[in-house]
């Protein structure tokens, strides 16, 4: 639990930060989250052409969100933090 809590509250603070809107976890192993501006597939396709990848909304019906696994391990979500950034920026 305490490895899903770390993982939980760094993206949480790096996703809040770049101005992604992120549902707080009740218990759960995922954030849900909504991509902070452009196409529906344009920053689910920017991730994962850096190698980070996340269930898109269109999955769950809900296009312009997204659902991150905590149960990723470390090093994985610490890799993933620069892309989140890199591809909220404008432009």
């Amino acid at each position: 639990m305490d490895a899903l809590t770390r993982r939980r509250d760094i993206l949480m603070e790096t996703l809040t930060g770049a101005g992604y809107d992120v549902l707080p976890p009740e218990g759960t192993f995922y954030l849900y989250c909504r991509w902070p501006t452009r196409g529906v597939n344009d920053p689910w396709d920017a991730l994962a052409d850096r190698d980070v990848f996340v269930l898109p909304g269109t999955v769950m019906n809900a296009p312009d969100h997204f659902r991150i696994c905590l149960t990723a391990n470390d090093a994985m979500v610490e890799r993933a933090l620069p892309a989140f950034r890199e591809i909220a920026r404008p432009g």
